[in-house]
């Protein structure tokens, strides 16, 4: 008899130690799949421990050369997260201040001194993008940033408005595109601050929605 219930006693031990080893191992490989999943976020504001958390400042903070402006623009994401503009590493638009919209989220700087004139976002709803950038001076900075669907307020002149700023990818912006881009009016040249991603059910990060953007640098100062 003792030695049967030693026998019983070793088969549990046994079954114990099999069934511990394979929860484990499916634990390790949730934990894998976790770990994985998370790399696939895109980071933004430098070290967030995840994309969907406030950040109180702009990052990254931008150290620039004299007769620069610090700038940083990042998208809206899907129609989730709201895009983010930065001047002079404090920011104009954004979450945190709740004077951001869907469409277009555009920031007009004055060129000379780096005052902010104007920051609004535009849509089918709210109207007067045209007359907006019609208003704008020569010398003024110009930040935009989408949300959502940008391509749903450019129509062909406002189109030829942006390329006038130094946009080259404004005439080929469509529905849900992701666009971030810095120019000025007046420019002779092209910018070197503009991003654009398409929306394609291919390659989207976000089902209808395709992955954000980001651009920032030293924009000069225009006189």
């Amino acid at each position: 008899m003792r030695v049967r219930g030693f026998s019983a006693v070793i088969v549990a031990i046994t079954l114990l130690l099999i069934w511990g080893f394979f929860v484990d191992k499916k634990f390790f490989h949730e934990d894998r799949k976790c770990e994985v999943h998370k790399n696939k976020i895109p980071r933004s504001d430098c070290a967030l421990p995840e994309l969907f958390e406030s950040h109180s400042g702009c990052c990254p903070h931008k150290i620039c050369p004299i007769e620069h402006y610090p700038f940083f623009i990042r998208s809206g994401l899907a129609n989730m997260v709201g895009p983010k503009i930065c001047l002079n590493n404090t920011i104009i638009m954004g979450g945190l201040i709740n004077n951001i919209g869907w469409g277009l989220n555009i920031v007009v700087v004055k060129g000379e001194t780096g005052e902010i004139l104007e920051h609004r976002y535009f849509n089918v709803f709210s109207g007067g993008l045209l007359e907006f950038l019609k208003s704008i001076h020569i010398g003024s900075i110009v930040l935009v940033a989408s949300y959502d669907d940008p391509a749903a307020v450019l129509t062909d002149e406002i189109r030829e408005i942006f390329a006038g700023l130094g946009s080259t990818m404004s005439s080929s912006v469509k529905k849900r595109d992701t666009w971030v881009f810095a120019g000025s009016a007046g420019i002779l040249e092209e910018s070197q601050f503009e991003k654009l991603t398409a929306n394609d059910e291919k390659s989207n990060v976000y089902g209808d929605w395709p992955e954000m953007e980001e651009v920032g640098g030293c924009f000069p100062r225009k006189i």
